[in-house]
């Protein structure tokens, strides 16, 4: 399903150029438009917005499955990025820069949603909760999409919120974004041959957990994969 945009942010200033203005704009590329916005041109802003406000809802969403919550993190995405604007470095690699700063975030509010439920647990039964597993969120389903289809994509978010977060960050930007080797390498720092193996321990750990499930098993055959 097509998510709804999110409205303007009291953080975000509000555009002021006019049709001509948005016109020109468009003719831009995205460093451009970043060093536009370091300049405090809230025009070059909504530009960025109308291009990438969608993938940055949709990746929130995958991480969050949660409306609002996606709708939150796209916002504070485009706030960080134009009060960060004037120290952007444009190198013609601006969907690296932008999934480094969106990643972050989201991953960083996760490990705090994570600790303080781990802490919540504890306080409430400190026996019963020592060494288990937090359970995952509950799911929002995309009400269009075929019941077999909600469960194989449950069960390999599941599996996905059970590994390790760089191994997750990793296989997050390169099967459901479409990133390239190098750019993942970019986005969280790291060698070419780390992300490489990363995505190979992730591909593994990954099909391990899916095969502890019977809609697990039947998507590994899908797909193509091993149980």
């Amino acid at each position: 399903m097509a998510p709804s945009l999110p409205p303007p942010s009291s953080d975000l200033p509000p555009a002021s150029a006019g049709s001509g203005g948005r016109r020109m704009f468009r003719a831009l590329g995205d460093d451009e438009l970043m060093a536009a916005c370091g300049a405090g041109d809230t025009a070059a802003l909504a530009e960025l917005m109308r291009r990438h406000q969608a993938a940055a809802w949709r990746y929130a969403w995958r991480i969050f499955r949660d409306h609002h919550l996606a709708e939150d993190m796209t916002q504070e995405l485009f706030v960080k990025l134009f009060r960060n604007a004037a120290r952007y470095q444009p190198r013609g690699h601006f969907t690296t820069y932008f999934y480094r700063v969106l990643a972050n975030l989201c991953f960083d509010l996760l490990r705090k949603r994570k600790r303080r439920r781990a802490v919540q647990a504890v306080q409430l039964d400190p026996i019963e909760s020592e060494g288990t597993e937090l359970e995952p969120r509950a799911i929002q389903d995309e009400p269009e999409a075929p019941l077999d289809r909600v469960d194989a994509r449950e069960a390999v978010r599941v599996s996905l919120q059970g590994l390790p977060v760089r191994v997750r960050q990793a296989l997050e930007l390169r099967e459901f974004e479409g990133l390239r080797y190098r750019d993942i390498a970019e986005v969280l720092d790291l060698s070419l041959n780390e992300v490489k193996v990363l995505l190979h321990r992730g591909r593994k750990l990954l099909a391990r957990e899916l095969a502890r499930t019977p809609v697990g098993r039947d998507w590994l055959r899908t797909e193509g994969g091993t149980a």
